[in-house]
Order: C-alpha cells, then sequence, then structure tokens
C-alpha cells in the first residue's frame, strides 16, 4: 500500500480534478448560503432530494469579484431579482483543487433563465398543492362587508406605503378604525412575520371587518416572498376578507391569488375602501330622496282621497235630506197641528188649576183658582159649581 503526505496527495488530486475538467461546465444547485466580502461572492451550493429535501451533495463556490460585478446586475435585470439564498440556479463553473483550500467551484456565467423557470415551477406546484388541499379560494368565498370600517392592517410602520394609505383614509370623510400590526414586509424573513401579526389580529377581541396586507414599492427581488406556501395557506384559511396591496405592478404572487381582493399598491386600496363607502352614502342619500317623494305622493294621494270623501259625504247627506223631506214636512204639519196656540187660534182655551192642566172637571171643586189662557189674553176665575 503506498505511503504519501498530504501535500503529495493533495496534489495528485489538483491534477485529477484538472484533468477531469478541462473545460467549464453547467450546474445545477440550490444556493444555501451567499455571503459577498471584498467585491468576492462566496457561494455553499447543495442539491436535495425533492421528496425529502435530504441532503445529497454540497459544495463551495466562489465568483470572484470583477466577475461578479458584471454578473449580479445582469441576473438582476434579466431574471428581475436580486441573486439570493434559496434560488435554483444554473451556473458555469470551473472546478479547481487546492492543496490548502481544497475543492471550489469558480463561477464565470450564469443563466436567469433556468432560475425564472424554477421559480414559476415552485410557484405551481405550491398552486397545485393549495388546490388539492381545498383552501385554495377559502378566503375569496368569505361574505365581503358593505360598510368595513374596522381595519386591521399588517405593515412596516415606517413604510411609506402605509403613510400613504392612511394619509388617503383620512382625507375621506368617513370614520374609519385603523389598527397596525407591525411585520416584516419583504426578505426571507417576511412570511414568519406576516404570519405572526396575522395570529395577533385572529386572537384580538376587536371585531373588524378586513385584514389589509400593504407595503410599498421596492425592488422587484423583494417580492417573492409572497409566493411562500405558508403563508399563502394562512391567508387563504384566514377568518376575515383579506385585501393585499403590495406594491408591484406586473406580477401577481400566490398571496394575491389566495386574498379576496388584490389591488396593486395601497393608495389603491384606501381608494378602493372609500370609494365603497362613498357608493354606500350615495345609495342611502338616494334611498332616502325616493322615501321623501314616496311620502309626499303618499300624502297627496291621502288628500284627494280625503277630498274625494268630503264630496260624497255632502251628497250623501244632500241626498238623505231630499228622501226625507217629505216626511219633514208631515212632521212639521203635525208639530203645528198639536201646537196648543194653533188650537188656542180655533177658539178653544187652556185651564189650569195650580199648574196642571185641566182636562176632567173631576179635578176641581168648588173655591178653586182656575187660570185660563185663550187666544188674546188670560184671566182668573173661582169655581163655583162643578158638574160631571
Amino acid at each position: 500500500m503506498e505511503r504519501l503526505d498530504l501535500i503529495d496527495l493533495q496534489k495528485r488530486l489538483e491534477c485529477a480534478v484538472n484533468e477531469a475538467f478541462k473545460e467549464p461546465c453547467w450546474v445545477r444547485a440550490e444556493i444555501s448560503r451567499m455571503d459577498v466580502r471584498n467585491g468576492h461572492c462566496h457561494l455553499e451550493l447543495v442539491q436535495k432530494e425533492p421528496q425529502t429535501d435530504k441532503l445529497l451533495a454540497k459544495a463551495q463556490a466562489v465568483i470572484w469579484a470583477g466577475v461578479f460585478s458584471m454578473l449580479s446586475p445582469f441576473f438582476r435585470t434579466t431574471a428581475d431579482m436580486e441573486l439570493r439564498a434559496g434560488l435554483q440556479v444554473l451556473l458555469c463553473v470551473e472546478p479547481r483543487f487546492h492543496a490548502l483550500y481544497g475543492l471550489s467551484l469558480v463561477v464565470s456565467d450564469i443563466d436567469p433563465s433556468y432560475t425564472l423557470g424554477g421559480l414559476e415551477l415552485e410557484r405551481r406546484k405550491t398552486l397545485e398543492r393549495l388546490e388539492r388541499e381545498g383552501i385554495l379560494n377559502m378566503n375569496r368565498e368569505l361574505p365581503f362587508p358593505r360598510i368595513p370600517l374596522r381595519l386591521a392592517v399588517i405593515s412596516s410602520p415606517t413604510a411609506a406605503g402605509y403613510q400613504d394609505f392612511t394619509n388617503h383614509l383620512g382625507a375621506s370623510c368617513f370614520g374609519f378604525l385603523i389598527k397596525l400590526y407591525p411585520a416584516l414586509m419583504q426578505g426571507s424573513d417576511a412570511p414568519d412575520s406576516i404570519i405572526k401579526a396575522m395570529e395577533q389580529v385572529a386572537n384580538t377581541a376587536i371585531p373588524f371587518d378586513l385584514l389589509i396586507m400593504i407595503r410599498g414599492g421596492g425592488a422587484v427581488a423583494d417580492l417573492h416572498c409572497y409566493d411562500n406556501y405558508d403563508l399563502a395557506a394562512h391567508i387563504a384559511q384566514f377568518p376575515l376578507p383579506v385585501i393585499t396591496g403590495i406594491g408591484h405592478q406586473r406580477d401577481t404572487h400566490i398571496a394575491d391569488r389566495v386574498a379576496a381582493m388584490s389591488l396593486k399598491t395601497p393608495t389603491a386600496v384606501a381608494d378602493f375602501l372609500a370609494g365603497l363607502l362613498e357608493q354606500e352614502e350615495d345609495s342611502l342619500i338616494q334611498l332616502s330622496h325616493r322615501l321623501e317623494r314616496a311620502v309626499y305622493n303618499r300624502i297627496s294621494r291621502e288628500n284627494q282621497d280625503l277630498g274625494h270623501m268630503l264630496k260624497d259625504i255632502k251628497g250623501a247627506v244632500r241626498w238623505l235630506v231630499q228622501q226625507h223631506a217629505h216626511t219633514l214636512d208631515i212632521l212639521e204639519q203635525r208639530i203645528r197641528k198639536n201646537n196648543p196656540l194653533t188650537l188656542l187660534e180655533k177658539g178653544y182655551s187652556l185651564t189650569l188649576c195650580e199648574g196642571k192642566t185641566i182636562r176632567d172637571a173631576a179635578m176641581l171643586k168648588p173655591g178653586d183658582k182656575v187660570h185660563t189662557v185663550v187666544r188674546k189674553g188670560a184671566f182668573d176665575a173661582m169655581v163655583e159649581n162643578v158638574e160631571l
């Protein structure tokens, strides 16, 4: 068995590597760690088993400063994101073995289209998982409030987008209640921070109408956290309708897809909410006008009906009077006929004793004083004799 010094072994490995890779090769891997020092970009590349995420391979790579100064803006411009840990990449590398530092992969080029394809594949897998679990459209199916005044807002308190949102709502004439739940709104730590804020909203005693998730403008690369499965699952299953306004103009992220509503910017969210209440106010004003007209018309109809009724009553009374005029004439004749004055006109007289009308001579006795009324005048007399 051959015995070697370590330096001899390392030099032999260096020769073997250099002999095996006389030209650069393209390597598919995931960036698990990335560190930029003195302009040089140091990477830790890994490959995992797709089903279990078991680590299958790991290697160190470096992009020297001269190359990194060109690759970094090229990747940012082409892929619309920053090169960062967590991305699937296709790198052109030259394997190099150094006796002191070991194996290293020197990166000379990168293919942004591979990364974009990997991200899109992950997005599709996430959407398929959400749909398979039956939660993709849960938040969209919640009833949307007609008058959303109580708003729970997840945002960075120092973000310009949050200030724009509150300023727009404050300029409206409606009394919005806004409660801020601070969270990181970009970067790899954003999903966990937002989920924590969502749990605080869910556990509060305030009966919020909506959950608003907003951030201001920024690099597009900062928005890839909104394709995170855990964040999307929490939004989809949240008990309140969620509106997102995360400041992008072109792309739609999974968080937007599962939310009840997605708008481009925080200002657009504020304008939408104020517009809802303006429409409701207009509807109430129109309703009050219709009610006013209806009451006026009802009173007018009632007055017309009352006028017709009074006219009908007068007509009925007149008809009744006409119908009973003959009877009234007969009654009047009877009254006149039975009037004592009428009898006196015919020569009859009326005799009274102590205020009582004398109809029978038996009611008198000699010596009674009587008072007799005739057509013209009256006289007193004393009874001398009574004949029965």
